[in-house]
């Protein structure tokens, strides 16, 4: 009889095949974390120039990101329920179900800000969207690199790069927060923009989210990295309790 040295061929050939799944799914999660930035980048261009063609474009393609998220959840729970991963495949495989949740919320973010594109392109004021231009223009870098940055820190495994992530949510807020300040001190001058005003303070707010959403996904990507859940901890450092 040949020895085989103690391996069993059909264990190598699983796990194989699992670690194949699991290097497909980081790809779908990138993929559709290129998908979201561009749905991003392409809402806030076509509010900023009016254009209708874009906000239905994006529009268009909400479905597919819908669809990219439904694919990873599915199969990152066969992944787990058909294999034993070992413990950092497993926070991959749910890490991998929680991501792709945050770009589908940031995805629909960007499908709340085309609708309001395509209204202000139809003939609603753009007003209040001209007095924060270079607000939303510098919130839609942010957001969109913090998420490029995310998905990127994922891919390449890169903790560092996850921990940026989460510093720059900071500027992002400062951001809005003028941008609120200025497009109040508008409304307060002008009460005739005021359904406009305030769908301008959504999309405003839209890209704020957005940039929690990336910044969730950095600290899954430290999960993923480390086992290092910097949620629990956040959340017991604002509580004021001891970390267990």
């Amino acid at each position: 009889m040949m020895d085989t040295g103690g391996s069993d061929p059909v264990e190598g050939h699983t796990a194989k095949a699992f670690d194949a799944a699991l290097s497909d799914l980081r790809l779908q999660i990138v993929g559709m974390g290129g998908l979201v930035i561009d749905q991003v980048s392409a809402a806030v261009r076509a509010l900023l120039d009016r254009d209708a063609t874009v906000a239905d474009l994006v529009l268009s393609r909400e479905e597919k990101v819908n669809e990219l998220e439904r694919f990873v959840d599915r199969e990152a729970f066969r992944l787990i329920a058909l294999h034993q991963p070992m413990a950092s495949d497993l926070r991959m495989a749910k890490a991998a179900s929680r991501i792709t949740v945050e770009l589908e919320r940031a995805g629909d973010e960007a499908k709340k800000i085309a609708k309001f594109a395509a209204r202000v392109a139809t003939g609603e004021p753009q007003g209040p969207v001209l007095a924060v231009a270079r607000f939303l223009r510098h919130m839609a870098e942010l957001t969109t690199g913090m998420l490029r940055d995310a998905v990127r820190s994922l891919d390449e495994s890169n903790a560092e790069m996850a921990r940026a992530v989460r510093a720059r949510d900071s500027e992002l807020d400062d951001e809005f927060a003028a941008a609120l300040r200025q497009i109040l001190t508008l409304a307060m001058q002008d009460a005739r923009f005021l359904g406009a005003t305030i769908d301008t303070v959504f999309a405003l707010k839209g890209l704020e989210r957005i940039g929690d959403h990336a910044k969730n996904i950095a600290e899954q990507v430290l999960f993923v990295a480390s086992g290092e859940d910097v949620r629990h901890m956040k959340r017991a450092a604002e509580a004021g309790t001891p970390e267990k």
